[in-house]
């Protein structure tokens, strides 16, 4: 048996009949006169017992069709009592409906006496049953169908997660929205989800069994939709070296990004956060977080905009670095270490390199952990500034005092001769004073490619040579019979372009001078 409506007493009724009786025959009882209002067959007596007191005979009533299992109706609801709803449909009797098919997901009622509802017989057996789920899932599925077909986003409500993802109600039907098409960027707290009403573009739907959504696609959608506005608003709006406000929305592992407004987001490169070496974002800054950037590049085409944050902080490098001087003593901290050498920090934002051949000047490191430790304090000396490479090269004060003692009778730059000692694959050694060796790389040598340098310059052959470079901690002299010969042939040809001014001819003169000394010749 079907669920019914419990009975209950409904005097007002009574009374109609009672009064219905008296018109036909006094002496008639009162059995033969209750099928002129209630059919049997369609409403017993439990049923009609519950029936709304208000409800009075008409004669469309006498001769409505009784109902069957399967057909729809439209009625109105005339009554909610208990957990049901009795519906007028102009048939013999109220049909009644579930209250809990009229609540929503909050358990609230969604229709009210007087309403128009429509719904569909169930049962017959008794009183007349409806049920709208049937209806409201058809027209939810043909809804869905519809969106489906047309590429139209649908709204859902994300009910709870699964081990794959989300599960998704859709207009009364339920849905998967795999884990990876709920957002654009991954979620990695799945619950945050849950509970949120949200449109999703229908992915697949197999005639309402298995339907799958998808947000990200539709996020994609949009965000396509919205690359040639983004484009215009680029080119029109957003200039390299403006200076704009804007807000971190992600934080990455390479930059920041940051919504600009009118859905423009532009990223910080995690080397534009700051002078300060930063590793990542997060050092600095926090999801959240107003910052102030400026733009340094735009790329319409390609929807990005590239900013920075220490672009407005000034170039504290460049200003330390200019500063400095060389042979100038500073303190450091070592703030790490590769094999060729450390960095040191000089100051914030500033760090300068140590190599590894500049930390002790007679022990050789084969890595500069092998002396030094990351956080350690050391002195250090100037070496070398390149401020367009923003480069500063350290070395330790004793590597310093070694480089740059001089030896005595050997300076850059002079012309000196001396006796070859020795000859390599690779150079000339050549004897400059006593105790003191050069070396003549076989490119310093001004000889042709392939010429056997043992057979030209033997063992104690004299040769004039130009110093061409001095490395005092190294002992290290390098020498060029190249250059000697360059400086040679550069003076000849400055001598003989000032004699070529000095003997310029003088002016012919015009035709009658030059008749006239002809003819004054000829005398």
């Amino acid at each position: 048996m079907s669920e019914r409506p419990e009975p209950n007493s409904a005097p007002e009724d009574n009374t109609a009949v009672e009064a219905s009786t008296e018109a036909v025959s006094p002496e008639s009882d009162a059995t033969e006169q209750t099928p002129q209002v209630r059919t049997p067959e369609a409403a017993p007596a439990e049923a009609e017992a519950s029936a709304p007191a208000h409800k009075q005979v008409s004669d469309s009533s006498l001769t409505a069709k009784a109902p069957k299992v399967g057909d729809q109706i439209e009625g109105r609801i005339v009554k909610i009592t208990g957990n049901v709803a009795f519906v007028d449909y102009g048939g013999k009797s109220e049909g009644y409906i579930e209250l809990s098919e009229l609540r929503d997901e909050a358990n609230n009622l969604t229709l009210n006496e007087g309403d128009s509802i429509e719904a569909e017989v169930i049962d017959v057996r008794g009183a007349v049953r409806l049920s709208r789920r049937r209806i409201v899932a058809n027209a939810g599925k043909q809804q869905i169908e519809e969106a489906f077909k047309a590429g139209a986003p649908v709204t859902g409500s994300v009910t709870g997660t699964n081990k794959g993802g989300y599960e998704v109600r859709v207009m009364g039907m339920r849905a998967f929205c795999p884990a990876s098409q709920i957002a654009l960027h991954r979620v990695t707290d799945q619950l945050s989800m849950v509970n949120k009403d949200l449109e999703f573009l229908i992915t697949d739907f197999q005639n309402g069994r298995n339907l799958v959504v998808s947000r990200r696609k539709l996020l994609e959608r949009e965000r396509e939709s919205r690359k040639a506005q983004i484009k215009v608003e680029l080119e029109n709006s957003i200039n390299v070296g403006e200076q704009l406000q804007g807000r971190v929305t992600d934080l990455k592992d390479y930059g920041a990004f940051v919504d600009l407004g009118n859905g423009i987001e532009g990223m910080i490169h995690v080397s534009e956060i700051s002078h300060d070496r930063v590793n990542h974002p997060r050092e600095k800054l926090n999801k959240g977080d107003a910052v102030e950037v400026q733009v340094i590049r735009v790329e319409p085409g390609r929807g990005r905009v590239a900013l920075s944050m220490k672009a407005l902080q000034g170039d504290p490098w460049t200003t330390f670095a200019k500063s400095l001087e060389k042979g100038q003593s500073l303190t450091g901290e070592v703030v790490r270490m590769q094999p060729f050498g450390a960095f040191v920090r000089l100051a914030a934002g500033v760090d300068g390199l140590l190599h590894v051949s500049a930390i002790k000047a007679t022990e050789r490191v084969g890595h500069p952990n092998e002396v030094l430790k990351e956080g350690e304090s050391i002195e250090v000396q100037v070496e070398k500034i390149e401020l367009d490479k923003k480069r500063i090269a350290l070395c330790t004060p004793e590597v310093y005092a070694a480089r740059h003692t001089p030896i005595e009778g050997v300076e850059v730059g002079a012309n000196i001769k001396g006796k070859v000692t020795k000859i390599e694959k690779f150079g000339v050694f050549l004897e400059i004073k006593e105790g003191v060796v050069g070396l003549i790389p076989n490119v310093e040598m001004g000889t042709d490619r392939g010429t056997d340098h043992s057979k030209r310059f033997p063992v104690g052959t004299e040769i004039e040579v130009k110093i061409l470079e001095v490395d005092s901690a190294r002992k290290r002299i390098r020498l060029s019979r190249k250059a000697l010969t360059d400086d040679s042939e550069r003076g000849a040809y400055l001598e003989y372009k000032k004699s070529q001014k000095q003997e310029a001819p003088k002016s012919l003169g015009t035709f009658g001078d030059l008749l006239k000394a002809h003819l004054d010749g000829q005398k």
